[in-house]
């Protein structure tokens, strides 16, 4: 294990004695980043094809998701997730069918992937300790979802008003919206995320 750099150490070096620099590691490089985002991609839209999902949509899906790991922290990767929910919302009566159980961790790895790919430059690594952290992130928001969804199997079923679906779909495109206004106004002058050429 290594130690982190010391004025003590610093005036060492100077004197001729080695600097002790932390290793660490060759990390993972940026294209398996990039495959990441394809695979999660293709998670995410597999999982709403079982169900017999438009075939348009998923062929606007496809070059998002192609787009997505060229420029990971542009607001592409955002329309493939708020396209998925939708086909999700369209396909399907019960929300708590096992596609839109399955899409939820798939979605959210696809983001996770994307948000990575974003941060190295195409030529960068990330070091493996990087994941540790997001990691159980992950663990501990699948699990509040899931027992969210488990709450939400016990209450009894009644019927949705269709203009209640209606609204709960604008309110998502609006969401959507919102996100790519605020991906193109906060200054980011980077299309492929983290410099990545």
């Amino acid at each position: 294990m290594t130690r982190p750099v010391t004025p003590g150490a610093t005036r060492r070096a100077t004197r001729g004695a080695p600097l002790d620099v932390p290793r660490l590691g060759r990390g993972v490089p940026a294209w398996l980043l990039r495959l990441a985002v394809l695979l999660t991609g293709a998670l995410v839209i597999a999982i709403p094809s079982t169900e017999g999902a438009m075939s348009g949509a998923l062929f606007i899906l496809c070059p998002a998701i192609l787009a997505s790991a060229y420029a990971p922290a542009s607001p592409v990767p955002t329309a493939v997730v708020i396209g998925a929910a939708v086909l999700a919302a369209l396909t399907g009566d019960d929300p708590l069918r096992p596609a839109v159980l399955a899409l939820i961790p798939a979605v959210h790895l696809f983001h996770l992937s994307c948000a990575f790919a974003g941060l190295v430059p195409m030529r960068g690594r990330l070091h493996a300790r990087a994941f540790v952290r997001p990691a159980i992130r992950f663990v501990a928001v699948q699990a509040v979802v899931f027992a969210f969804v488990g709450v939400a199997a016990l209450l009894p079923v009644t019927e949705i008003p269709a203009t209640l679906e209606i609204m709960a779909l604008a309110g998502l495109v609006a969401v959507g919206l919102i996100i790519v206004w605020w991906h193109r106004h906060r200054g980011d002058d980077s299309h492929t995320g983290g410099g990545g050429r």
